[in-house]
């Protein structure tokens, strides 16, 4: 399992600050000033997938001002989230017994959102090991 605190921890010079933000905000990063935002209310789940989200901004450098270049970078991010977060093997025993999204994500230790774009960008050798695995009684 990954452990986004621990990473973010190792990254000197960065700096946590907890924080209420806008609506619909869940963090930000800051690459001037090498400080993450994190919106206070957040639930446990929610702050380790935002947390991850956010190291992969600093990985990743700052977003492009150009709106569509943006938009391709924050899919990018959440697609590398998503792989941090949610192990294959993980994946698939979550997906044997789970009902729905919501009771795998909880499984999983993500959010919804985090499980959906996790699947739906699953490579395609990954998909056929995941649809062999689940056929197996």
């Amino acid at each position: 399992m990954d452990h986004p605190w621990r990473r973010f921890r190792a990254k000197e010079g960065w700096t946590l600050i907890w924080s209420t933000l806008p609506d619909g905000l869940k963090g930000f990063t800051d690459h001037t000033t090498h400080t993450v935002w994190l919106d206070k209310d957040l639930q446990q789940t929610d702050r380790r997938c935002t947390i991850c989200h956010e190291l992969a901004h600093i990985e990743r450098g700052p977003v492009p001002s150009d709106p569509i270049l943006k938009a391709r970078e924050e899919s990018a991010v959440e697609r590398q989230a998503a792989r941090e977060l949610i192990d294959l093997d993980a994946l698939l025993d979550a997906l044997k017994w789970a009902h729905n999204v919501p009771e795998a994500a909880d499984v999983l230790w993500v959010s919804d959102d985090v499980l959906k774009v996790r699947i739906e960008h699953l490579q395609p050798d990954e998909r056929a090991w995941i649809e062999e695995n689940l056929a197996d009684p």
